[in-house]
Formats: structure tokens, sequence, C-alpha cells
């Protein structure tokens, strides 16, 4: 007997626009008591195979923001040479423009299906547009070379209304390709007898890779119908891409076929808009913060509560505040109920897994082919080929670290890799003392802050001893974040501190970017 969740289904909701016109603006939005539009929010990814040359890279990026800036769009989103990843607010009208701006700029993004939630209150629109340049669109710490080909993936994509049956199914595992602290507060959960729900219980993206190699993870998947999902969908695309990999590469594993559900959490709550076997909240990485069935009652989603405060242990399941698990190789997200939030900042948090000890960080990753490789190669040739194993993200980072490891010392030095929500405050303490001036460093094109400043240090000493500090062992950190230190002179023609610096005490924000 079907659940009342169940009995309510939009099917319409769960087709994708892939292929077809952009829909219009809806009529009859009107603006709230102070005049102000309501916002639609637009959410979508498109990767790129073969992915694009540097040049394509660069142009990409100087597109999308003179879009973006045309049309007076804001939000935020990444760009890599395998693609665009994007989650943008503005006006129906203009939403729908950037939409159409993409398909007609490049054919590629007619495969696109954006996603667009119109009617929302101003309050919930980003203050501006940034885009960063990144080597993936989702951070598994796959290299170019080797990340698996979305191409020759045998994954299927089924709509949501397929999904749901689907989650019905005996010999069936669904998993949760997003992290732990998403899925603490939310997740899916299939019918008694039908497919068994798997929570790799990963702090970040990078240990999916890890969980996938592990050899129970693989008994638990094997001789099984294999369901993926995530909040949108992207995060799916290269994960069931790996496995569809791994499953190729061992004659021993085989599966009975891997399938995502289109448009992930978002669009299966929007079909089932009483829930149907979901259970809790759908947590967001925009200003809504989290995404509820919207017939679901208060009554109902507050039986779902699984997640609990990590002070007091009550019930709650918002992240509201910012709180970071206070382990430094975590700092991960936690929740703190309303009336724990004064003085948590002081206290030691903990989130569930640093509580259970439970850790991927130092699990095996997967050993890939090179993508490049044809079929006919057998493994000599292959290991001929193959790269010497290193960490590839690790590599890069330090090649950054030492480009500029001969410059000549000077007590102004160059910080980079900063979190973008920063504060000098914050700034001057992770440096020590010494610290005399902060200039955060605007792109020269957008005005917009990306994580980079120059710091002047009272004495050389000072500066020496902290591009030395960032260069030894783990160097010098911002929770996960390693800091690029280097001593960056002043040049002969330039004025420095400048004639219009400002100390400020967090980097600008541009009124109008791009401008």
């Amino acid at each position: 007997k079907c659940s009342s969740a169940e009995e309510i289904v939009e099917a319409a909701q769960a087709k994708p626009i892939c292929g077809k016109p952009i829909p219009p603006a809806p009529k009859g939005l009107k603006p709230d008591k102070d005049g102000k539009p309501p916002v639609t929010l637009c959410l979508f990814y498109q990767y790129v195979e073969p992915p694009w040359s540097p040049k394509e890279h660069r142009h990409a990026m100087a597109y999308v923001i003179s879009l973006a800036k045309r049309l007076g769009v804001t939000g935020r989103g990444r760009c890599a040479t395998e693609g665009l990843n994007c989650t943008l607010t503005g006006t129906a009208e203009a939403i729908r423009g950037f939409a159409q701006g993409l398909r007609d700029w490049n054919q590629i993004f007619n495969d696109t299906d954006f996603k667009f939630t119109d009617g929302l209150p101003w309050t919930k629109r980003f203050k501006a547009f940034t885009l960063q340049k990144k080597e993936e669109l989702v951070a598994y710490g796959l290299p170019p070379e080797k990340a698996p080909s979305l191409k020759d993936n045998r994954t299927v994509h089924v709509e949501a209304t397929e999904y749901h049956e689907m989650m019905k199914k005996p010999d069936t595992v669904i998993i949760d390709v997003r992290n732990f602290y998403e899925s603490n507060i939310g997740h899916f959960q299939p019918p008694e007898n039908g497919a068994e729900l798997i929570d790799p219980k990963m702090r970040n993206s990078h240990e999916f890779p890890k969980w996938l190699n592990m050899p129970e993870t693989q008994e638990k998947l094997k001789g099984k119908k294999v369901m993926m999902y995530c909040t949108g969908g992207i995060r799916c695309e290269r994960a069931s891409a790996l496995l569809s990999q791994i499953e190729e590469e061992k004659p021993d594993f085989k599966t009975q076929g891997i399938v995502m559900v289109r448009g992930g959490i978002e669009r299966y709550m929007r079909t089932y808009p009483a829930g149907g076997f979901w259970k809790g909240k759908n947590y967001l990485f925009d200003r809504r913060f989290e995404q509820i069935p919207e017939k679901k009652s208060q009554e109902e989603l507050e039986k779902d509560i699984e997640s609990v405060c990590c002070v007091c242990k009550k019930d709650w399941a918002q992240y509201r505040g910012a709180f970071k698990c206070s382990e430094m190789r975590c700092q991960v997200p936690v929740i703190v109920c309303t009336e724990c939030q004064p003085g948590a900042a002081s206290r030691k948090l903990l989130c569930p897994l640093c509580e259970e000890g439970y850790t991927l960080r130092d699990k095996e990753m997967c050993a890939l082919r090179p993508a490049s490789m044809g079929e006919g190669e057998d493994d000599a040739s292959r290991k001929r080929k193959e790269p010497p194993k290193t960490n590839w993200v690790e590599e890069k980072a330090r090649r950054k670290r030492e480009k500029h490891v001969d410059k000549e010392p000077s007590k102004r030095i160059f910080v980079g890799n900063l979190p973008l929500v920063i504060d000098a405050t914050t700034l001057r303490r992770t440096l020590g003392g010494g610290v005399e001036l902060i200039r955060w460093i605007p792109d020269r094109t957008t005005g917009l802050w990306y994580g980079s400043s120059f710091v002047q240090m009272a004495t050389l000493e000072q500066a020496q001893r902290l591009v030395k500090r960032a260069l030894e062992g783990k160097g010098l950190r911002m929770g996960k974040r390693r800091l690029r230190i280097s001593f960056a002179p002043v040049n002969e023609s330039e004025e420095w501190p400048p004639a219009d610096f400002k100390a400020l005490e967090r980097p600008p924000v541009p009124v109008n970017p791009g401008k």
C-alpha cells in the first residue's frame, strides 16, 4: 500500500530540459513590500569531453564572467578544463537569458539540465558573482590524465519516478555520494525489503575513490544493482564513471548495472513534494541552506530528525553559525543548536565521525589506468606509460609553493590559497606577531577577491620565518588549506603601500563586479 508521501507525484517535474527550449519566466511574480523583485535560482553543471585546451578554458572563464555581468546575474561557479558548474541567482528573465546565452555560445550547453527555482525572496540572492578556476569540477583528486571517461561510463541516467520504483527492489544498494555532514540531516530511506542504503561516511569527495577501492566496499556492491545519488547529479557523474571503470578492469567484480537519478535529490524532491522515500532535509550550498519537501508537514519533518547538536546532543537538523569540527585534519561543518551557539566558538566541537574515530583519510587510492590508453595495450606497455605514483594535488601545490622560492627576501610577502571567508584578525593570528598591514588583492578584471593578499611584516626576520615555515613539512595551514607564502619584493616603479590603500578587516566586495 502506498504511503501518503508516495501518493503525491508531480511527474512533469522529473523531466529534464536537455535539448528542449528554455522554459519562459512564470507570470505573476511580484516585487516584495520594499520593491525588490523575486529571485530565481538556477543550478546546473556541464562536463566537456574532450576537455577544453588552456586557451579555450580561459575563453570560457572570460565569457561566463562577462555574461553574468551583462545580465546582472550573481552567484558562484567552478570552471575547469572539464566543464562548468554554477549556482546562480537573478531575476527570472536574467537567469533564463544566462542559460540561453550559454547555449548560443557553445552548443554543448544544449545538453545541460538547467534547474530553475522561481519566486524566492530577495534575501536569498547572492551579493556578487564569483567564478573560480579549478582543476576539477568536483574535487575527487583525480588528475586529468587519469579521470575516468564520462563517454565510456555505462551508468544509466533515470528520471525520479523510475528511480523511486527501483528503490523498492531487493538485491539493490543505493550509495549516498555526498559528504557525511550532508547525509546526517537527510537521506533516502528505501522501503522495507527494498534497496539497502550505503553511506560511505566521507568528510570530502577526495575520500570517495579511497572508499570505493576498499575490498569490503566492493564486496557489498558485487552482484547488486547499484544506485547513486547526490544533490544535483554532478558528483554522481564522475563517481559512477569511476565505479564503471573499476568494474571493467576487474573481471571478478561485476554489478547488475549502475544508475543515477537525473537532476539529483533536488529534482526528486520536486517530483515527490510530500517526500516520497526521502527522509529529512537536503543540505544546500546556497543561501537557502536546505531544501525540504514542500508538502510534508512540520510534524513529519520533526519525526525525520536523526542528527543532534554536537554540544548538548538534543535533536537538531540545522547548520547555522558556520561552526566547524575542532580537529585540525577534519574541519567539517558541525551542528550547534540555538541555545548552545553563545560560547560555542570557545568550546571543542567534534563532528560525529571524529567522536566515533572513523576516517578514510589513510586508505589507499584507486590505481587507475591512463585515460588515453587504448585497447590492445598489455600490462607492460601500461606500466611504461604510467607516471610515478605521486599525489597529483599535493605535487601541483608543491610546485606552486617553490615557484617563487628564489625571490629576493623582503618584508612584504605574498600569502595565497586563503579561505574565501576570512578576516584580518584571523590572518594575523595565523601568521603570528609582526604583521604591519594586510592588502587584499582583487582580481584586475572582475574586482572580486579570490584568496590572495600582500602582507607587510615588521622585520625581514619575521618574513623569512614565515616563508621557511610555509615550505617545510606540512607547512602553514588555515584549516585544511596549506597557505602559499613567498617573498614579494616591491618593484622600483611600484608605490607601496598604494596611495588609495585602506586597512580593511575583510576582503572588499565590489558593488558592480567587473566594472
